[in-house]
């Protein structure tokens, strides 16, 4: 069984998350970067170093979860992107503009009726 993370673990998925959206923000913001899925897998992959306790998944869902609340989303948005198929990974969401990351989450929610 695995133990409960504690507070200060928690605190550092949150930091992690924020980091991993922070670095996917910049890059859409540059317009030019060379940013690509492959380049934050490896990345994302690297980061879950700094933490003992959560998993890639784990912070991934953190950092999908914050960027629906700051597109001014519902709660849940990232266990809704969990969902989507094996083409699209939710790591690869985060890369995808504004306008894109909300058209994912609105075909999702009509896909999937009353989520």
């Amino acid at each position: 069984m695995a133990t409960k993370p504690t507070r200060l673990q928690d605190q550092a998925c949150d930091k992690l998350a924020a980091a991993l959206l922070a670095i996917t923000d910049a890059a859409r913001l540059d317009g030019k970067a060379t940013l690509d899925t492959m380049t934050l897998i490896e990345i994302a992959v690297r980061m879950t170093r700094a933490s003992s306790a959560f998993d890639l998944d784990t912070i991934v869902a953190r950092a999908l979860e914050l960027r629906g609340k700051a597109l001014g989303l519902r709660s849940g948005t990232a266990e809704l992107l969990t969902l989507l198929d094996d083409k699209v990974r939710p790591l690869e969401v985060l890369l995808r503009t504004d306008d894109n990351f909300r058209a994912v989450v609105a075909k999702l929610e009509d896909e999937l009726g009353e989520f």
